[in-house]
């Protein structure tokens, strides 16, 4: 596209919300359900209305999105903001909650081409202690009290709670009930994105910016990310359009824009491009992987190099495995691991799938977690009878049918959803807990699993389906 097309387009949308756009792609019907029969048509992206532009507002600057607390250690944090026009970012930090002996982080100037987004790692904080934070936008709080805040991590290991979920949505009001629900609850540590973090479908940079924006700007999410550590990953539909993969035309764009609205600890390596990472809790380290960037497409026949993370990127999750000392292991991918699934995931992979299965079990890798997203639907398998994965979502997109399968344990598919890993990697043994939360229903499953059934040294007895609130009435014939 021109640069003078993208700018008439950006112009017509900001005309105003009452102007649709001629826009098709719309929610999946491929890649999210494997239910018999032909699924209904997707919606057009205008039936769910116009994206709003991101464009810089005239006058003052003021916070147009976040703060977000991103990769959280003991001693250091992420924040990130965004403006509604140029000027300077900095961060006040302080243990006071009216930030009374705050200390002022240098940020940056702020610039349009990177939608005027900003970042800085504070350093030289205290474990386990809790920090009141501002944004500062030409020196002046942006933000009234009370001011948010976020607690840095510990130094030994205790009880951690991770919430995870994918598939936001084609619009920002999708995921909203989701999102609210999880910010009156607060129960977890942190967030984890596994990716459709939005449904842009595109590497056009401007188009990506206001789908980052549209969903940055939900309520729930937005209160959300001011406390809580978040990490994201991508998957097809924020990497690219649907089904995308490492041909896709524009991926480094993609990566850019990406970089800019999330904080990270790392994107990919340096000689090796992606939104690929480590990163660890006392007793947890977690690697989140990017199965886009480096794909092959999924269609091409599975000759010994067809390759979901690349090499580069396989030999660095190997390495870093054999290396973790930590009782558990949390490898988050936004493709599905478990094997009767459909072609959009590991399934279409199986020879780079299993060298990591082997790998796992050939250098004798305990209490491994597989987490994945985009199937529209939450479950829980036992692949192999031996690796265990969860997948959690929809937050915001419409639901799949969860069908017979024999590695599936448990499993829900009605509702907005998300699940919490509860771990408490100090006990002897380590243990384990799954919920299954859904928007509405509050929480439809809490299960306990051993540390040999989550290293796969024993099965996982199913868990009764459907799994549905207390207070409702099971369906009939279900």
């Amino acid at each position: 596209m021109k640069p003078s097309s993208k700018a008439t387009r950006r112009r017509f949308l900001a005309a105003g919300s009452s102007l649709t756009v001629g826009l098709t792609t719309g929610v999946r019907a491929g890649s999210g359900t494997l239910a018999t029969g032909s699924a209904p048509p997707a919606p057009k992206k205008e039936e769910y209305g116009p994206v709003v532009p991101v464009l810089p507002v005239p006058g003052a600057s003021f916070l147009h999105a976040g703060p977000l607390v991103g990769h959280v250690t003991s001693t250091t944090a992420a924040l990130w903001a965004k403006s509604s026009n140029i000027g300077r970012l900095d961060f006040k930090v302080g243990r006071e909650a009216d930030l009374s002996d705050g200390r002022i982080i240098a940020g940056s100037d702020l610039a349009e081409e990177s939608s005027f987004t900003g970042q800085v790692v504070v350093d030289g904080l205290k474990a386990a202690t809790r920090y009141y934070y501002t944004p500062l936008l030409d020196g002046e709080a942006a933000m009234p009290r009370p001011f948010p805040s976020f607690e840095t991590a510990p130094i030994t290991p205790g009880t951690l709670r991770v919430a995870f979920g994918s598939c936001v949505g084609q619009r920002g009001h999708l995921a909203a009930a989701a999102f609210g629900e999880m910010a009156a609850r607060r129960n977890f540590d942190m967030l984890l994105m596994i990716g459709d973090n939005h449904y842009g479908d595109t590497t056009d940079p401007a188009l990506l910016r206001d789908h980052y924006h549209m969903h940055r700007s939900v309520g729930g999410f937005a209160s959300l990310i001011r406390e809580i550590p978040t990490y994201a990953i991508w998957d097809d539909h924020d990497f690219g359009p649907n089904n995308s993969d490492g041909t896709t035309v524009g991926k480094a764009d993609s990566l850019r824009v990406f970089r800019e609205w999330w904080a990270n600890p790392a994107y990919g390596e340096p000689d090796n491009p992606g939104c690929y990472f480590q990163f660890s809790r006392p007793g947890v380290d977690f690697f989140m992987l990017d199965v886009r960037y480096h794909r092959t497409p999924n269609k091409i026949t599975d000759d010994g190099s067809k390759t979901m993370l690349g090499s580069r990127q396989l030999e660095w999750l190997k390495a870093a495995l054999a290396a973790s000392k930590a009782p558990f292991k949390v490898i988050a991918s936004g493709s599905e691991w478990q094997t009767l699934t459909q072609p959009d995931c590991w399934s279409s992979f199986s020879r780079e799938r299993q060298e990591i299965f082997d790998f796992i079990t050939g250098q004798g890798i305990d209490g491994v977690v597989l987490l994945s997203g985009d199937r529209h639907f939450t479950a829980g398998y036992q692949i192999q009878e031996r690796h265990l994965e969860f997948t959690s979502g929809p937050l915001g997109s419409g639901n799949a049918t969860l069908l017979e399968n024999p590695e599936r344990f448990t499993g829900a598919d009605e509702g907005k959803l998300w699940a919490v890993l509860e771990l408490e990697p100090a006990a002897s043994p380590p243990r384990f807990h799954y919920e299954i939360w859904q928007a509405g229903g509050g929480l439809l499953e809490r299960r306990e699993l051993s540390y040999d059934e989550v290293s796969g040294r024993q099965r996982i007895s199913p868990s009764p389906l459907p799994l549905l609130p207390e207070r409702m009435e099971k369906k009939e014939g279900r």
